[in-house]
C-alpha cells in the first residue's frame, strides 16, 4: 500500500503516448512531500502503453521512461475509482 495520498486526485488522465483517456490503469509521475504525491499528469501513461511502447515489452516502465530527467521522483501505478484515481503502487 502507497505510503502517502494523491493530491489533487485527477478525474481524468490522457495517455502522453496515444493520446486516449486512461480506462482503468496507467502511470503518473509525481513529486513526494509531506506525505502526499503532487503528479505531472502532462506525463501520465495508460497501462497498455507503459507495457508495450514506453517500458520493455511486457513490463513496466521506470520513471525516466516516461519523464523528462528531473521531472517527478516516484512514478505511481494508479487505477479509476469513481471519485478519479487511486494510487495502487509506488516505483522510486
Amino acid at each position: 500500500m502507497p505510503d502517502a495520498s494523491l493530491d489533487p486526485v485527477p478525474e481524468s488522465l490522457t495517455c502522453a503516448v496515444c493520446g486516449d483517456g486512461v480506462a482503468d490503469t496507467g502511470y503518473l509521475p509525481a513529486d513526494e512531500g509531506d506525505g502526499v504525491y503532487h503528479s505531472h499528469p502532462d506525463d501520465a501513461v495508460c497501462g497498455t502503453c507503459g507495457f508495450n511502447e514506453v517500458g520493455m515489452m511486457g513490463c513496466a516502465p521506470e520513471l525516466d521512461e516516461v519523464t523528462d530527467a528531473g521531472t517527478g521522483d516516484a512514478l505511481l501505478y494508479v487505477t479509476r475509482t469513481d471519485a478519479g484515481f487511486e494510487v495502487a503502487s509506488v516505483k522510486r
